[in-house]
């Protein structure tokens, strides 16, 4: 009898011990979620930079090229497939990031007078660079997969072109030097 006493005592004991362990790995559980949860909203918002900034090298590379060779260059758009490609090579817009826009917002980001309605402004969806240095006209929108953070790669009308890179914040157009 005192060993089922004992016994009973240690079984109740691993009870409550089990209960406050669960209540323990489910604190921690909770902490690592607060945790993981902005880092991953980051690393998306910093692939989406990142993927402009390529692209932005990507556009000096070739106008230099067409300056260089005093022969066109041009940089061409996939929508279906999210990619681009220049001089025989195919580049594929990183895993969550695409071609796209954020209905009701307003462009081009310099002067954001009517709604955004593609993607991608330069004729042809290609942009084009020049012997003169000059480059054609128009917008890329780079949107993320969550479709909360909208990237922008401009090149204005002007007499000397330059490329610019916009992000889209509170409904709000930021250059990005």
């Amino acid at each position: 009898m005192k060993k089922f006493y004992q016994w009973l005592q240690a079984k109740n004991k691993s009870k409550g011990s089990s209960l406050i362990e669960l209540l323990v790995v489910l604190s921690i559980i909770a902490i690592l979620i607060s945790i993981t949860i902005p880092s991953i909203i980051f690393l998306k918002q910093h692939a989406l930079s990142s993927e402009i900034d390529r692209l932005q090298i990507i556009c000096q590379y070739l106008q230099k090229k067409a300056i260089n060779n005093s022969k066109k260059e041009y940089l061409n758009f996939n929508l279906k497939e999210h990619t681009y490609f220049y001089n025989n090579q195919t580049q594929k817009l990183t895993n969550g990031i695409y071609f796209g826009i954020i209905s009701n917002i307003n462009g081009p980001p310099a002067q954001p007078v009517a709604s955004i309605i593609t993607p991608i402004t330069f004729p042809k969806q290609r942009i084009t660079f020049y012997p003169n240095g000059s480059i054609s006209a128009g917008t890329v929108y780079l949107i993320n997969q969550d479709q909360r953070s909208l990237y922008a790669l401009t090149i204005p009308v002007a007499k000397i072109s330059f490329i610019r890179k916009y992000k889209l914040h509170a409904g709000t157009w930021l250059y990005l030097k």
